[in-house]
């Protein structure tokens, strides 16, 4: 039984370790290295005096907090007689507080087995719906012959597609995943991922998620589009490069008609690049490596989106020495599919100065375009559609982009 207050007691100690204890440490270890360098061999008897005292000191600090943590999580799980206990789950900010989390550290979640870790499954009401006939019927009672699967970014979750576009416009717009049903038809279909896990092992668990749907989809499934915001969209190509390679051969990929990009880091993230930049100059002063130890706690999904990272060939070749070691190959697109790049910056014109380097915010839209001086993605500029004058998160919602994603989605006359 899954009980998300132990595991989050379990974490909280093992965060105050990584984030507290080990940097303070490191930090009283390079203080006392230049101070007892500075003497010079005279200081080394109480160097060796002064080292024995501090480790001793930090390790019994170490398990004391663990102990602390370990017992509170232990009487929380006893406490609840080993029922189901998932406070986090039951409302929707406490589901995007868990997102938030699996984002920064999910991959070490999901290496621990920890209850908090998300595990890649369709959503339908906040709920998990299983891959079988009778769940999808129930959950999808109109469902129709075309099916758009929705991926979200980076800390998000299938919540995030929910806003609307009220906001912008002042009307009562429905999400895009509901204006897509009446408009064209298709059912929308949500998708909850971790974030935290590499890109590549989040394309290969979608790979197996859409043979699984379509194989038990309660009608007969003719199209099938992919819709990826942010990174949603690196795990949407990084699903059909799993499919290639998988053995028996997969059928979903021949009936997905189209992909659809919002605001996708496809040639990389800036402050992904500047939390790269920053800790391989912090390493540089042993002072300060304690701060470049905490910058470089951040998740294996996050250091994926510096170059767009697709493949786990990719990663694993990385020179974590090198400061811009780009891996990243050419990747092809799905043959056969229509692709779709909507890319968004803060001004009209994404030749602006403050366009051309901020892009919405969060990505650049070179970077959303494909575009790259020698590793660009080779889609048709009239596959790229630029929406000015919004951010990042706009793109969730925004009027204007549905316009363009629903055209992207109709077939040609």
């Amino acid at each position: 039984m899954a009980n998300e207050l132990s595991a989050l007691l379990e974490v909280a100690g093992e965060t105050v370790d990584r984030l507290a204890i080990t940097p303070s440490q490191s930090l009283h270890r390079a203080i006392a290295r230049r101070s007892f360098s500075a003497v010079g061999p005279l200081a080394a008897p109480v160097r060796l005096v002064h080292d024995g005292i501090s480790n001793t000191v930090y390790t019994a600090i170490r398990t004391t907090a663990s102990a602390l943590t370990a017992g509170a999580a232990s009487a929380v799980k006893n406490w609840n007689g080993g029922a189901d206990h998932r406070p986090l789950s039951a409302s929707r900010s406490g589901r995007q507080a868990l997102s938030v989390l699996n984002a920064l550290i999910g991959d070490l979640l999901e290496e621990r087995g920890s209850d908090l870790a998300i595990e890649m499954s369709v959503r339908h009401a906040g709920h998990d719906v299983a891959t079988s006939v009778e769940e999808l019927r129930t959950a999808y009672p109109d469902a129709s012959g075309k099916v758009a699967v929705f991926l979200h970014g980076l800390a998000e979750n299938e919540e995030s597609w929910l806003r609307g576009s009220s906001r912008h416009d002042g009307g009562d717009a429905l999400p895009f995943g509901a204006r897509l049903h009446a408009d064209l038809g298709i059912t929308p279909v949500d998708v909850r991922y971790n974030t935290g896990l590499h890109v590549s092992e989040n394309g290969s668990k979608l790979d197996l998620l859409l043979e699984q749907l379509i194989a038990a989809w309660p009608v007969e499934l003719r199209e099938l589009s992919l819709i990826g915001h942010s990174m949603g969209g690196l795990v949407a190509r990084s699903a059909y490069t799993a499919a290639t390679a998988a053995k028996p051969g997969r059928r979903w990929p021949a009936l997905t008609t189209r992909v659809v990009t919002l605001g996708t880091p496809h040639t990389g993230a800036p402050l992904e690049k500047a939390a790269r930049l920053a800790s391989w100059a912090l390493q540089k002063v042993p002072e300060a490596e304690p701060l470049a130890d905490i910058l470089d706690t951040r998740s294996s999904g996050i250091r994926d989106l510096r170059h767009g990272y697709l493949l786990g060939d990719e990663w694993r070749a990385e020179d974590p020495k090198r400061l811009f070691d780009d891996r990243r190959s050419a990747v092809p697109l799905l043959h056969g599919c229509t692709h779709v790049f909507i890319t968004a910056s803060v001004t009209r014109d994404p030749s602006n100065p403050l366009g051309w380097i901020a892009g919405d915010l969060l990505v650049r839209t070179d970077s959303a375009s494909g575009r790259h001086r020698t590793r660009a993605i080779p889609v048709p500029p009239e596959s790229i559609v630029h929406v000015g004058s919004l951010t990042h998160f706009d793109l969730l919602d925004h009027p204007l982009v549905y316009e363009r994603l629903r055209a992207g989605l109709t077939p040609p006359a």
